[in-house]
């Protein structure tokens, strides 16, 4: 018998390496090592980790592409100590929430409000979220409840937070080891979380409840 094989309509398509007019280059990057994502995006601004003491993150706008200087960009610079992880709230186009290994978690508002883009330095948060003992080193914004953000930390808890109180609703104390990856399911009824135990765990979440 004879079996026919289907060409791929995608074979022949390559694509254009970008322009340098259209690249963000001259970025010191970060050396943390750990289980986050080095570089995410809104929908108006990318941040990435920079290396530095109190653990600097560069925003930058996605329709301004440039080389790097110190006054090209706004500097989030509050920690105490190295940046692990970030993410923006998918709600506020202008908002991160930053971890680090100084226990903290920081609220960020980064949107310029008619003062210059490029040169800032913000130090001040929005929200100061204090909780865990150890290094926060995994942060995820929950996808359909505003100000709500689950964080995760080397002293082996999940914790949830409502962002808009600065207070904690809920934590997590089930694993046995250090958290690898923490994921919201697609409605936010429940998280997924991973550890070096090798057991992925689901913790049933009832975020409706806690907002009533």
């Amino acid at each position: 018998m004879v079996f026919g094989v289907r060409a791929s309509k995608y074979r022949h398509i390559y694509t254009e390496p970008p322009k340098p007019e259209q690249c963000w280059t001259g970025l010191r990057l970060s050396i943390a090592t750990g289980e986050q994502q080095y570089v995410k995006a809104s929908s108006k601004y990318f941040a990435v980790a920079l290396s530095g003491a109190g653990g600097p993150l560069a925003i930058q706008r996605l329709d301004l592409p440039n080389r790097y200087t110190p006054d090209s960009c706004p500097i989030i610079c509050g920690h105490a100590g190295s940046l692990l992880d970030f993410d923006w709230n998918p709600f506020d186009a202008g908002m991160i929430a930053t971890a680090s290994d100084d226990t903290t978690i920081k609220v960020w508002q980064v949107d310029a409000d008619g003062e210059e883009w490029g040169g800032r330095v913000l130090s001040e948060p929005l929200v100061d979220l204090r909780g865990h003992r150890k290094k926060v080193s995994l942060l995820r914004y929950h996808p359909t409840a505003a100000n709500v953000l689950a964080s995760a930390s080397t002293d082996n808890t999940i914790r949830v937070w409502d962002v808009e109180k600065a207070e904690e609703i809920s934590v997590f104390e089930g694993l046995t080891d250090i958290p690898q990856d923490v994921v919201w399911d697609h409605r936010g009824d429940q998280y997924a979380v991973s550890s070096k135990d090798k057991v992925g765990r689901r913790p049933l979440i009832c975020v409706a409840r806690w907002l009533a």
